[in-house]
């Protein structure tokens, strides 16, 4: 009941965004932290050691002893090994960098591999309701966008991606897994701080979250003659859009389509290419207001 009331009150996007930031920012302090004390405790180690070498090579020094089992007397004599011992070494040794090594070359292979079989996107639509019906005409949804768009990159393909980020107050719920109202919520945190998914589809369950009014396009001074938007909203339950997605029953009377304003918030993306995400929303949202209507 007392994760209900704190979602309830959950200030916002801009909040959001500035929360989850902090909260990043003490994870890394924390790790620097520890690394540091791992760190100290092995310089301690360190200093130890060499303090009882000082004092055992004084001891020898004096006559106090005729040898030490701490402290090499022979260090210019050579120590030989066989084949098998030097290649062991060499991977003991040298492990730290080989690891680094390794990680390097698996990297650059996953991204080649994904350059090569990847196909670039379009564009990126966010959506946001739990809704599990309209979830479950997820490809359809994505059919029905690819006729709504041109080949925006010019690499001969036509492809829309949906990006499926459910926020309400019960997805922990729903889905069995706890934490999933959160690991969400920094998703959508991340993606309005960038500019490529500037189109959404939502519902009033995000609505104290994203801040329509504030963050998205006021559709009803671009589209004044549409009798489906009312402010910033495209309010799909009374269009074609069901139907042309094999939506079964009626789509509930909260679900809309919106367009993200490029605002000071998007951070990460550069500004001509939010701008340009942003035209290209608009663009296509004409498109699937001529299909719906």
């Amino acid at each position: 009941m007392q994760n209900k009331k704190d979602k309830e009150k959950n200030p916002g996007i801009l909040n959001t965004v500035r929360q989850v930031n902090e909260k990043e920012q003490r994870k890394r302090e924390e790790r620097l932290k520890k690394q540091k004390i791992r760190e100290e405790k092995k310089r301690e180690q360190y200093e130890h050691v060499l303090a009882e070498e000082k004092i055992e090579l004084l001891k020898l020094k004096q006559g106090v002893i005729d040898d030490s089992d701490k402290l090499d007397l022979n260090p210019d004599s050579k120590k030989h090994y066989s084949f098998w011992q030097k290649i062991k070494n060499f991977f003991f040794y040298s492990k730290w960098w080989l690891g680094i090594a390794s990680f390097f070359v698996l990297i650059a292979g996953f991204l080649i591999y994904d350059t090569v079989t990847s196909t670039d996107t379009d564009i990126n639509v966010m959506l946001l309701s739990d809704n599990v019906e309209l979830y479950c005409h997820y490809n359809d949804m994505t059919d029905f966008l690819n006729e709504c768009i041109d080949d925006y990159n010019n690499d001969g393909e036509k492809y829309s991606n949906i990006l499926y980020i459910p926020i309400s107050e019960n997805y922990d719920t729903q889905v069995g897994i706890g934490g999933a109202y959160d690991t969400n919520l920094s998703k959508l945190s991340s993606e309005f701080q960038m500019g490529e998914s500037m189109l959404l589809i939502a519902d009033t369950k995000t609505d104290e979250l994203i801040e329509p009014e504030t963050s998205l396009e006021n559709l009803e001074t671009i589209y004044p003659d549409c009798p489906y938007i009312k402010g910033c909203k495209l309010y799909l339950k009374d269009t074609k859009f069901a139907e042309l997605i094999g939506y079964e029953g009626e789509i509930p009377d909260d679900i809309y389509i919106g367009v993200r304003k490029v605002t000071n918030t998007i951070i990460i993306s550069p500004k001509e290419d939010t701008q340009l995400n942003h035209d290209l929303a608009l663009k296509t949202l004409d498109r699937i207001i001529d299909r719906i209507s």
